[in-house]
């Protein structure tokens, strides 16, 4: 390998022998899009001037941004996405729940499709399509738009960084199953609790009580007995404190962050939900003695909800007790829908929306008023506010 020397006052310009003559070449580093180390190098230039043209033509173009264009656009989506979410994970833009969310559905869905494409080479009929394929199998609507959230979110933060040029996949046609209802009458929550009563266990009951009050089921199934605290109000009536601070789930079986800040409350109950509470924490605790386990708070945790074996009841616990009433009633509750069914009851009873908001966790009131839905009590009022109903 021919020995190339610097050549003095002209940086990154060089000069070495050949069996012709001296000859001139140039080597500069530089960043690419993905943000690792290239060298762009060129030889066999008669004079230093000559090489030193195309080495300020290159500059020009780096300056410019058409290098990082070129090299942006060899980079692959699933390359892009692992580096940009980690990114985002190590300078908190997205909360651990939000980067595992993200990462599962580019990882089931995107990744297997447009992983190994290039970004640049990604066209819009590609992917409209594959958003139909979504839609053909069965997807909501809603869980679509997110896949197309998730979609645009890469591309726009590689636009941002001039990895690519512009994002080609805006404005698609998204669309997808009907969501699946939400809604509880009065007299099927009551018919559904009163069959519960007759089948569960009394802590099994107190499970589906405390996800009436509007928990998410992640939140649920993270209460610890140390979560609850007890104190006696005026009037000598006992008060429960259930501290929100963690979740648990299939992506945290040990327990995890919440889905925002606004999700970390404390709420408060009294009545027989606090006598409930009272047995449940017993319980869980006999249970964790008969078998010799001692919760450190770190490795294992004092679960308020805990198998026959003393360790944090399976998420799918909740799913298998719900499906035996469900099944008795004929109704087919999901755990989410509770949730629904505490916004609208607390709505109808003239609760204020700011205290409604905080109790579930929620950024805004107007996310409140997105989980309240019409009743014929509350329509009935609307009518009779403005002069309807029985005339006497």
């Amino acid at each position: 390998m021919r020995k190339w020397s610097p050549v003095d006052k002209h940086p990154n310009v060089f000069l070495y022998e050949t069996k012709k003559g001296k000859r001139y070449g140039v080597r500069r580093s530089f960043t690419n899009a993905s943000g690792t180390y290239e060298e762009f190098s060129r030889s066999g230039f008669v004079s230093w001037r000559d090489a030193e043209s195309v080495l300020k033509r290159f500059e020009d173009d780096l300056v410019n941004g058409s290098i990082t264009a070129l090299t942006g656009s060899k980079i692959r989506l699933g390359d892009y996405f692992d580096k940009m979410s980690a990114r985002k994970l190590k300078y908190h833009r997205w909360r651990d729940s939000t980067y595992d969310t993200n990462k599962r559905n580019f990882d089931n869905h995107i990744r297997p499709a447009f992983g190994t494409k290039r970004m640049a080479d990604i066209k819009r009929n590609q992917w409209q399509a594959f958003l139909d394929k979504l839609a053909d199998e069965g997807h909501a609507a809603s869980f679509n738009r997110t896949i197309h959230r998730l979609m645009m979110t890469t591309l726009n933060a590689a636009v941002n960084e001039d990895v690519i040029d512009k994002n080609r996949l805006r404005d698609m046609d998204i669309h997808g199953t009907d969501p699946k209802p939400v809604d509880i009458s009065p007299e099927q929550y009551s018919l559904w609790m009163d069959t519960a009563e007759r089948m569960l266990t009394r802590y099994d009951l107190t499970l589906f009580m405390v996800l009436g009050l509007g928990l998410r089921r992640g939140e649920l199934m993270g209460l610890r007995t140390t979560s609850i605290t007890f104190k006696t109000a005026k009037g000598g009536r006992e008060l429960a404190a259930l501290k929100i601070d963690l979740q648990r789930n299939a992506d945290y079986p040990n327990g995890g962050p919440l889905k925002n800040e606004p999700s970390y409350r404390t709420i408060w109950v009294d009545g027989d939900i606090v006598d409930n509470l009272h047995f449940a924490i017993k319980y869980a605790d006999n249970i964790r003695m008969m078998n010799g386990i001692k919760p450190d708070g770190k490795i294992s945790k004092p679960w308020l909800w805990v198998s026959r074996t003393g360790a944090g009841a399976c998420y799918t616990y909740l799913d298998n007790k719900l499906k035996d009433v469900n099944t008795a009633t004929g109704l087919a509750l999901r755990p989410h829908m509770f949730r629904h069914y505490f916004a609208t009851e607390a709505t109808m009873k003239s609760a204020p929306q700011s205290e409604i908001m905080h109790w579930l966790g929620h950024k805004n009131v107007q996310m409140t008023h997105d989980y309240t839905r019409p009743t014929e009590p509350g329509m009935l009022t609307v009518f009779d506010s403005f002069g309807g109903g029985t005339q006497n």
